[in-house]
């Protein structure tokens, strides 16, 4: 088994629902993310804006299908930071593991969008390995939340 084909586990491949939602500026960044996400076997889409990211979402949650992660890039000229999606994604699906991705961080950069909610950061240029790992730990972390949501809420308990 090649090294690449071990990225994503048998158990996250089979899912019937894996959307994967990429927000960045730079066409050819949207391009080459989608399809190496779609050779993966994710549902990948891709946009170019914050305010149409949004849009995306939102219609997700109400139609059943949410994304299972967003990646969204943190500088995008002439739109809303990545900071701002965060925060509008956030507002609409609160449980939306949500990816950093820049040319350029630093330490402190990393450290700040962890604190404030984003669940990784990937550094472009990115490749393969490092695109389908963080794609990957944002969806374990999304499980591991929805389960101990559901181990913590007891209906019929008082409170």
């Amino acid at each position: 088994m090649s090294q690449t084909s071990q990225l994503l586990p048998r158990e996250f491949a089979a899912r019937a629902i894996a959307r994967v939602l990429l927000v960045d500026d730079e066409p050819h960044v949207l391009a080459v993310g989608k399809a190496v996400l779609e050779a993966h076997g994710f549902e990948a889409v891709a946009t170019g804006s914050g305010e149409a990211a949004l849009e995306l979402v939102r219609a997700g949650v109400e139609a059943g299908q949410r994304f299972t992660v967003a990646i969204v890039d943190l500088t995008m000229p002439g739109g809303a930071s990545g900071f701002e999606v965060l925060e509008w994604l956030r507002s609409c699906d609160p449980r939306l593991p949500v990816i950093a991705c820049s040319g350029y961080f630093q330490d402190d950069v990393k450290d700040l969008c962890q604190a404030i909610g984003f669940v990784d950061v990937l550094h472009k240029p990115f490749n393969l390995e490092s695109l389908c790992l963080a794609v990957r730990r944002a969806m374990v972390q999304e499980s591991e939340g929805a389960e101990s949501n559901n181990s913590t809420f007891k209906p019929g308990a008082a409170s």
